[in-house]
This record gives C-alpha cells, structure tokens and sequence, in this order.
C-alpha cells in the first residue's frame, strides 16, 4: 500500500463548538433552541397541577435567605441572576449549585406544573456526549469506514411533589445521527449502534492543501477537506410519571466531531 505524502495517522477530536471545514453548525430545529450546553428541544407532554399559560423560561440561577434553610438558590425566569444561556457564568451557576441547597420554594413564583418540573430536572442531568471512535485510524477509499459509539448509562431522579405525589423523571439515549462529512446524513435508533455501529465508504481520498489537486499519487483527492468532520450526535430523550404512565418530556442533543482522514490502496507492479 503505498499511502500520499498528506496522510495523517492521529485522530482530531474537536468539541461541538468546533465546526470543521465542509460541515455545516447545527441548527436549531423547529421548537429547539442552541444553548451554551447543547441543542435544547421544547418539552411535550399535558400538566397535571395547573395550566401554565406563555411564560419565558427558567433561565437565571437566583439565591435569597429562607427561615430555616438559610442561603439556598433557585431558578427564575426573569434577571437578575446568573444567566444559564451565558457560558461565562457556567462556573458561578456551578459553585453557586454545589455550596448551597436548592430553595424547597421559589419565592414569589408561581406553582409549577409536573411537567414544568420534570423538564428542569432533565436538564438538570449531566448527559453525556458521544466519544466516537472511526476504524480503521485511517480508512481506505471506497471501503467501509466504522463507527464505534459506547452506550451512555441511563440517568433518572425520584422526588416527593408539595401534594404528596412522587414524580420519577427518566432519560436515556433514543436516537444516534452521523453527519458523515461528506453529505451524508444517516440516524440509528440507539440500540443500532450500540450494539453493531455504522459503516460508511468514502469514493475520495482526502490531502493536505499541497497535495491537491493533482500531485498525489493515485486517484484524486477530495477539493477542500483535508480528513472527513464526522459528527456524532446523541439524541438524549426523557420520560416522566407520577405513579401512572410515562409520559415524554423533550429531547436534547449532545454532539462530538471526530476528522476522518482517507487514504487509498494504489498498487505497484513488480517485476520478476
């Protein structure tokens, strides 16, 4: 196998914050929006203890002082406070969550529906993004390059609702999309990939700049990219109930890019 003078035999691992050449951000679809944490997709679902009519949503981390609780935090929907949708203020919210309790009442708010609740329960859970893996390193033109993806575990919560009632919150990993780089969009239902992976060929070989166009040898190489952006996406999907049917809260993604760089199989006539 003789390989082009662009190949490259590490694995570039980039953050959903990154977007690599030929693949263009994620967008927020219809009832999603993009948070510093990750795409957010509206909840679904029916209240059970009051009918909450438009309100903007629990964005900013406050504190205040309760008799016998002390200093404790808790969400409001309107400043001022630690804004959620500012990653500057990541660690605050952070900190602020770890050395006080949470209030067992929001001050001067409103009662909150299950549904409500169980939304910010969800996302509240730390949900894990996807660490993908490509095989081989360094996949061959016109051959099946593999995605390997581990399964995330399961997160859930349990508390008691004001009226007595225990409301369980459940979320786990229900979809699997790969953005292959190279236009091709597929999604898996999670236990898909979990339990076999995907596999995709790629028709060209990718060079670095000075290799292209052209001067490698063998076939031609891709135009622009100089390894595959594919991104991996775990659609994280959460359930609720409070002693009868679980009911679907909402889904939010969580994404990683792994560079896929291509080579090719060129062969070389030997003589006896």
């Amino acid at each position: 196998m003789v390989r082009s003078s662009g190949a490259r035999l590490a694995v570039l691992l980039l953050t959903m914050t990154t977007t690599a050449a030929g693949t263009p951000p994620a967008r927020a679809a219809d009832g999603c929006v993009e948070t510093p944490t990750g795409l957010e997709c509206t909840f679904e679902g029916t209240t059970v203890t009051i009918v909450v009519t438009t309100l903007p949503p629990l964005r900013y981390v406050r504190t205040t002082d309760m008799p016998g609780v002390g200093r404790c935090w808790y969400w409001s929907r309107y400043p001022p406070g630690l804004d959620s949708h500012d990653p500057t203020k990541d660690d605050l919210i952070s900190v602020t969550r770890t050395l006080f309790p949470e209030c067992p009442s929001v001050p001067g708010a409103i009662t909150v529906s299950v549904t409500e609740r169980a939304w910010q329960i969800f996302r509240g859970f730390e949900l894990a993004p996807p660490r993908p893996a490509m095989r081989p390193v360094i996949g061959i033109a016109n051959l099946p390059s593999l995605l390997s993806v581990s399964r995330p575990g399961s997160l859930s919560h349990s508390e008691l609702l004001p009226d007595g009632r225990r409301l369980d919150v459940v979320a786990n990993v229900q979809t699997v999309r790969v953005v292959w780089g190279d236009g091709t969009i597929e999604s898996y239902a999670a236990s898909e990939m979990f339990a076999s992976g995907g596999a995709h060929p790629y028709q060209l070989k990718t060079c670095l700049p000075e290799d292209r166009p052209g001067t490698a040898p063998g076939g031609p190489c891709h135009p622009t990219l100089p390894g595959y952006p594919v991104r991996v996406t775990f659609v994280w999907t959460a359930r609720y109930r409070t002693g009868g049917a679980w009911t679907v809260v909402g889904s939010i993604e969580r994404s990683r890019v792994v560079l896929h760089d291509v080579d090719e199989v060129v062969g070389v006539q030997v003589r006896g």
